[in-house]
């Protein structure tokens, strides 16, 4: 077994999946809509990507809950846990 298997950062997979499931076809939708021009909603899976490359995970999660809130997307009851639970691990306080 490969170290970098046992030792992979839990929270920064657990991020990544849910801002995959988040910022998905909804996301574009809610953009359209919006007509918003904010590059950081317009690039926002970069943006979190590019966090967690730098193992920035409470900078992925913050900016992924700012853009659920700006665009007030509606979370199913999964997602809203996990947001949940992922701030409670980063000790941020959580807006959702």
């Amino acid at each position: 077994m490969k170290l970098h298997t046992i030792f992979r950062n839990p929270i920064k997979k657990e991020i990544s999946e849910l801002a995959n499931g988040i910022l998905n076809e909804q996301w574009h939708k809610e953009i359209s809509k919006a007509k918003i021009e904010s590059s950081g909603i317009l690039d926002a899976k970069e943006i979190i990507f590019e966090f967690l490359n730098h193992n920035e995970n409470g900078c992925a999660y913050e900016h992924l809950a700012y853009v659920v809130s700006e665009l007030n997307l509606k979370l199913t009851s999964d997602q809203t846990s996990e947001m949940h639970k992922l701030a409670k691990k980063l000790n941020i306080k959580n807006e959702i």
